[in-house]
């Protein structure tokens, strides 16, 4: 188990085990086909450094077993997106709830990126690890797949 500071948030997490389950599970657009999921899926490779480098120390795979939603097309054309994932470990230090102080707003400087971490848990898949704490990132990301349809 790893202790790491988020912000507001102390966690307790076992990277080890929580990227031996994404390294094992499928990814978002194998249960849905949707182009907002699969365009989610694309734009991960195109996430910023530090985005990267916190799905990576987490030991999450962000294309795989997390919920994603689609909320909105902003008027600079990029797509706002929330989505959560699963995380091996417990919250030490920190709100609990999603409801206390949701985010972290601007977690990283100079982006829009909030992040939260909850023991409210929903849609853990089947053969989780536990205890589990749910990691949810809310960010804009480009538009990079074609309607179906277009041409």
């Amino acid at each position: 188990m790893k202790i790491m500071k988020f912000g507001i948030w102390t966690i307790e997490i076992d990277v080890r085990k929580t990227k031996r389950f994404y390294d094992n599970y499928h990814l978002i657009t194998e249960d849905c086909q949707c182009d907002y999921c699969a365009n989610y899926v694309l734009a991960c490779d195109k996430f910023p450094l530090e985005i990267k480098e916190l799905f990576n120390s987490l030991g999450i795979d962000p294309r795989k077993e997390g919920e994603v939603s689609h909320y909105l097309e902003n008027q600079d054309k990029t797509h706002f997106y929330g989505a959560f994932y699963h995380i091996a470990g417990k919250i030490i230090e920190g709100p609990t709830t999603e409801n206390s102080e949701l985010s972290s707003p601007n977690f990283f400087e100079n982006t829009k990126v909030d992040i939260c971490f909850s023991e409210e848990l929903t849609l853990v898949p089947e053969g989780f690890p536990m205890p589990t704490i749910q990691f949810e990132i809310h960010m804009n990301l480009p538009w990079l797949v074609t309607f179906r349809g277009e041409s």
